[in-house]
């Protein structure tokens, strides 16, 4: 059998003699051997299919070893829709207190978070001028009575016409009626707390020169709360009068707080595109005048209803602005399959499905990141 010999160059140099014997060639410098081309793109293209099929080997394995999974059953529940709103808790009964007639402030009696009774005096406007102009009418008034007086006593005697008696009877009606008046505007002066309740807050000082009708105070009772949520306009129809209503607030994470919707207002805003509603807290809430709040407004609920899992159930990409179609991994044969399913109520740990699956279907809750439909799993230990 022949063998195809090497095409080198020539090699040239010369013998020399080794130590064992043998015969070395010496090759001069910048000669090389020279292969033949197709051989190595031969070598080449060998390697590159070892390394593709390598690749194969490992991915074909991936796939065919089972992927630990966790595996959860629906089960029968209570359902319950809602719908979320943010909110904040106001004073039912709230004043803002303000001055009927402008002047300086020369007593401040109350601070913020004091406690007022209603009629306790909170300011007093220097009121010197006024109480001078009551002065002034009082004097004109007692002048009017003494000239009505005079008059009488000219009638008895036939010396006074009864169109004199009735003129000093209305100018001295008009003296009385100006003391009424001056007395009435000297107590505006003193500005009293119009309800029960606390001093919100305090919007002058002492000294200050307030104008007429400026806002002074805020006063809140906290005898009646409620809660005040903006409901999205397309979830508004869905709100009844009387329906249920958790509140959630950051101060008190652990707990959840009852309430009632008790107003549904009619006119919505047109910015935010939301509308009001509210609803009536406890007298013993441990809530807190002014702050905001998570609600869950209940619209719907329903027994024995199948639930599962909510880190069981995926959606697709979003559509506009909403979650894609839900889908779950079900175990058939030893692989996941992909599920579309239907969804009713959703809450923070379980959600309704309403079509897709069955009581006795084993799901893969929470799927691990990557896993495709038709992928091999197993039941975690």
């Amino acid at each position: 059998m022949e063998t195809e010999p090497h095409a080198t160059e020539p090699l040239t140099g010369e013998l020399s003699e080794a130590p064992s014997g043998q015969a070395l060639v010496v090759v001069e410098p910048g000669r090389r051997p020279r292969f033949r081309r197709g051989r190595g793109r031969l070598l080449a293209l060998a390697a590159t299919i070892l390394g593709a099929a390598a690749l194969i080997f490992v991915a074909v394995g991936a796939w065919l070893r089972p992927i630990a999974v966790v595996v959860v059953h629906p089960a029968r529940g209570d359902a319950v829709e809602a719908v979320y709103a943010t909110g904040i808790v106001e004073a039912i009964d709230f004043a803002r207190v303000g001055a009927v007639v402008a002047g300086r402030i020369v007593d401040l009696t109350v601070d913020e978070g004091d406690v007022v009774r209603q009629g306790q005096v909170l300011v007093r406007l220097d009121e010197r001028q006024a109480r001078h102009r009551l002065e002034d009418a009082r004097a004109r008034l007692a002048l009017a009575e003494e000239e009505l007086k005079r008059d009488k006593a000219l009638i008895d005697r036939g010396v006074r016409t009864m169109q004199a008696l009735q003129r000093t009877q209305e100018e001295r009606d008009r003296a009385a009626a100006n003391v009424d008046l001056e007395q009435r505007q000297l107590e505006d002066y003193t500005i009293e707390a119009p309800l029960d309740g606390i001093v919100m807050k305090r919007e002058v000082e002492l000294g200050e020169t307030v104008a007429a009708n400026a806002v002074l105070f805020s006063v809140a009772s906290t005898a009646r709360l409620r809660i005040a949520a903006d409901v999205d306009e397309r979830d508004i129809a869905q709100v009844r009068m009387g329906a249920a209503m958790a509140v959630r607030a950051e101060g008190f994470p652990d707990q959840a707080f009852p309430a009632a919707v008790t107003n549904i207002r009619q006119q919505g805003d047109a910015s935010s595109r939301t509308f009001r509603v509210e609803a009536n807290l406890p007298a013993d809430t441990k809530l807190m005048i002014g702050m905001t709040v998570d609600t869950d407004i209940v619209t719907a609920e329903r027994r024995d209803a199948l639930l599962v899992p909510a880190a069981a159930v995926l959606h697709g990409p979003p559509q506009g602005g909403r979650p894609g179609p839900a889908y779950v991994f079900r175990i058939e044969d030893g692989r996941a399959r992909r599920v579309p399913v239907q969804t009713g109520a959703v809450g923070p740990d379980r959600i309704e499905v309403v079509d897709g699956v069955s009581e006795s279907d084993a799901l893969i809750n929470a799927p691990p990141d990557g896993l495709k439909a038709g992928q091999a799993v197993r039941a975690a230990p």
